[in-house]
């Protein structure tokens, strides 16, 4: 059902759910992952000036690369940029370019109402995908068990 799934990531708590998320279904579909990172850039009058390093969005992406290969799981990210607003629609652009048939993200949970005001970008999201968008609402990160030689599990 699933070969080619993306996950989209950020440094926030609510983004780490996201990672063992696509390994599980991954594993269960042997689909690949693709971790994306949208390096946000904000705009100044004259100059846009990034909201993290570069380092530090390499960085992001390179754990979460290594995170999902140490499960088993083919990987491969990148990080790309896109200035404060664009982060949905950069999202969506990735998955098409890459073939994704699935998004995977992480959220905080808000409701409808208060995702729609404060602009979420799960929700902007899954307005503006062509496939299918799983977000983990999970209210604290997922600790990975391992059991066995290489076998990785999610625990709730």
């Amino acid at each position: 059902m699933f070969k080619k799934i993306l996950v989209a990531i950020d440094p926030s708590e609510y983004s780490s759910n996201a990672v063992p998320t696509a390994i599980e279904v991954a594993k269960r579909f042997e689909a690949e992952v693709f971790v994306v990172h949208v390096h946000e850039h904000d705009r100044g009058r004259t100059i846009a000036f990034p909201l993290m390093t570069t380092d530090d969005a390499e960085k992001l992406v390179n754990d979460a690369v290594q995170t999902v290969r140490a499960a088993g799981v083919s990987a491969a990210g990148v990080v790309f940029h896109g200035f404060v607003g664009e982060v949905p629609e950069r999202i969506v652009e990735v998955a098409k370019e890459q073939g994704s048939d699935l998004i995977v993200m992480g959220s905080r949970g808000l409701s409808d109402v208060a995702g729609a005001f404060l602009g979420s970008v799960a929700h902007k999201v899954i307005r503006l995908a062509h496939v299918a968008v799983l977000v983990d609402r999970t209210e604290h990160p997922l600790e990975l068990a391992t059991a066995g030689a290489g076998a990785t599990t999610a625990v709730f």
